[in-house]
């Protein structure tokens, strides 16, 4: 039988876009205002929220879990 597929958006929902941002230089942070999701390497700066890790953990346990972003 196949799982069923949920899939999960990655930001302020595994993980805090916000402390991305916030570990980019600020001459970064100015040239991509209002686009800060197209700052190069971005995703991998940001610290997932409390929680979200194991839950992903255990909706893998019964569903085919993908997560959805730019």
């Amino acid at each position: 039988m196949n799982k069923l597929i949920v899939q999960i958006d990655m930001d302020n929902v595994l993980v805090d876009f916000q402390s991305g941002i916030d570990k980019m230089p600020k001459d970064i942070q100015a040239k991509y205002e209002g686009n800060e999701d197209e700052i190069p390497g971005i995703f991998s700066q940001m610290k997932p929220l409390e929680g979200a890790v194991n839950a992903f953990k255990r909706l893998s346990e019964n569903y085919d879990v993908y997560i959805c972003s730019t």
